[in-house]
């Protein structure tokens, strides 16, 4: 995760070296697998094989390590505690994690049909036409996320 992945607004969550962003993973597994073509048209089988497993290793440890029971956890925190989470009271649940599980290819199959369902329940709202980046935004929890927390709640990336 580092100092933020797509979102920089995110700068503290792995800012210690330790963070791990599940979206970035699903992000490096579609680039293994696909770059893995790439490769094997170079006829050089031994690096294609290199990435396949690489990647099959990295979704693995999403699978096991990063499901929240509805949906993927978006990151963990240089403690390891989880972003995006149920077990959070802002960010509970994040739109990247889920669609890049489908994006990506890596995910299973029935949890990401689950993870996208969870994002219709909670992230799309049809009436005022929207779907939110994640949700609810950070506010006032204990969650120390990086400057996305400064944002307004629901402004930009914070939520909205």
């Amino acid at each position: 995760m580092g100092s933020g992945d797509w979102n920089d607004g995110m700068n503290t969550v792995g800012n210690k070296g330790r963070g791990e962003s599940v979206w970035l993973g699903w992000f490096l597994y579609s680039i293994l697998i696909n770059f893995s073509s790439i490769v094997k048209h170079m006829k050089e089988l031994d690096r294609a094989n290199k990435y396949i497993k690489l990647a099959e290793k990295i979704a693995n440890a999403i699978e096991k390590n990063a499901w929240d029971g509805a949906w993927y956890v978006r990151a963990f925190y240089d403690d390891g505690s989880p972003l995006g989470s149920s077990q959070n009271t802002e960010c509970i649940i994040d739109s990247l994690a889920q669609s890049w599980s489908i994006i990506s290819g890596g995910g299973s199959e029935d949890r990401a049909k689950i993870g996208m369902e969870s994002v219709g329940k909670y992230l799309i709202k049809k009436e005022e036409g929207l779907i939110l980046l994640f949700t609810p935004p950070f506010d006032k929890s204990e969650q120390e996320p990086g400057y996305i927390k400064a944002y307004v709640p629901g402004v930009r990336e914070n939520g909205g």
